[in-house]
């Protein structure tokens, strides 16, 4: 961690640091991408902060992250039209992991072959604001509660993380059939809540603003997302979570 403390909407009168006990293992994360988003093709080529969105992402990763407890990977696909995606990565000093367009979980599970871990985490490029302090939180909750799949809750929409033990995994990719939850890998999980051990992290205190958005979908919400930065800003992908929602919501002090 940075130093950040994280409140939690159960003990919001409890300042709460992570256990940092397992500070020696690494663990992977995984950032999804591919060009032709559904909704917005191209999106992660668009330019935030004077870069292109996923440059952004991984910077900010990058920058967040202690380098000797995660491993980024960039996970695309093998079209032609990613082939600029995974041009980027390498220019970032990311490692590329090219597979099947639609089989998201096929993917992760190549990455997990390429870099064995016991937890992976879930990004998506089209969440540019990802938080690496609330990312490294989360593993830590993770490991702390001994679970196999957490969600963060309660913060602006996008971004926080999913976290997935490699156990939890690879027995996905036996159990799920549905193309869908293929794709989008959590849906098997969140629709099976019972039959996993899940943990849903709550956050509170200043963070907790969950009608906040800065995930980005449509055109209208790149525009959010660049109103939030400022002429003159160094190294953009720094802001901290706190900041973006100041900048958001100036009522927040």
């Amino acid at each position: 961690m940075t130093g950040m403390q994280w409140k939690t909407m159960q003990a919001s009168s409890t300042t709460i640091q992570a256990d940092k006990s397992d500070l020696t293992r690494s663990h992977l994360v995984v950032v999804q991408c591919r060009y032709n988003s559904t909704r917005l093709p191209g999106k992660a080529m668009m330019i935030l902060g004077g870069i292109p969105m996923l440059s952004f992402l991984l910077k900010r990763l990058k920058a967040g992250l202690p380098e000797n407890r995660f491993k980024i990977m960039l996970a695309t696909t093998e079209n032609t039209a990613d082939n600029m995606i995974a041009n980027l990565g390498e220019e970032e000093k990311i490692e590329v992991l090219r597979g099947d367009e639609n089989d998201v979980l096929k993917r992760y599970l190549k990455c997990l072959e390429v870099f064995p871990a016991d937890i992976v985490v879930r990004v998506t490029a089209d969440n540019p604001l990802t938080c690496p302090e609330v990312l490294e939180y989360a593993v830590n909750e993770m490991i702390k509660r001994k679970v196999d799949y957490l969600k963060c809750e309660n913060l602006p929409e996008g971004s926080g993380v999913d976290v997935f033990s490699a156990r939890l995994l690879k027995q996905l990719g036996v159990q799920a059939k549905d193309p869908q939850e293929r794709e989008h890998i959590n849906m098997h999980v969140l629709k099976n809540k019972e039959k996993y051990n899940t943990y849903f992290l709550p956050f509170g205190g200043k963070h907790a603003h969950p009608s906040i958005r800065i995930t980005v979908d449509t055109l209208e919400d790149l525009e959010n997302v660049r109103s939030i930065f400022k002429q003159g800003d160094i190294e953009p992908w720094r802001i901290s979570l706190l900041d973006i929602i100041k900048r958001m919501d100036p009522s927040v002090i």
